[in-house]
């Protein structure tokens, strides 16, 4: 498996989740499911999906995470002033849900995918 489909992989699972699950989940940890598991996805698919980009200073890890990590804060900042991006609810905790997808996309590509695919970082 190269890295390419393990990611295409991570962000069909990821979208495929968003409309699964939809808005109004009353299952097993809803409130979790409803507020902050999408916080956490899609940051950390973004941060993945970026690493294949073919430009070094895109790909570089420290610009991958400012970039998803501050379009994050934007989209919720704004959500605070009134001005409704991608949602409309305006929650702190949604800053530290994009914080902990950030790291965990780094974590998976830079730490635990280079020690189950040894040729990871060539790809």
């Amino acid at each position: 498996m190269n890295k390419r489909m393990v990611i295409t992989a991570i962000a069909i699972a990821t979208g495929a989740l968003h409309f699964v699950k939809g808005e109004n989940y009353q299952g097993s940890f809803a409130i979790f499911m409803n507020g902050y598991l999408i916080d956490i996805l899609l940051p950390m698919t973004l941060v993945l999906l970026m690493g294949l980009i073919q430009n070094n200073i895109l790909r570089s890890p420290p610009f991958r995470a400012s970039a998803v990590f501050l379009t994050g804060c934007l989209v919720e900042f704004s959500q605070y002033a009134g001005y409704p991006i991608f949602g409309s609810t305006y929650d702190p905790i949604d800053i530290l849900a994009y914080a902990g997808g950030v790291f965990l996309g780094l974590l998976l590509d830079l730490v635990l995918f280079p020690r189950l695919y040894p040729t990871w970082r060539e790809q």
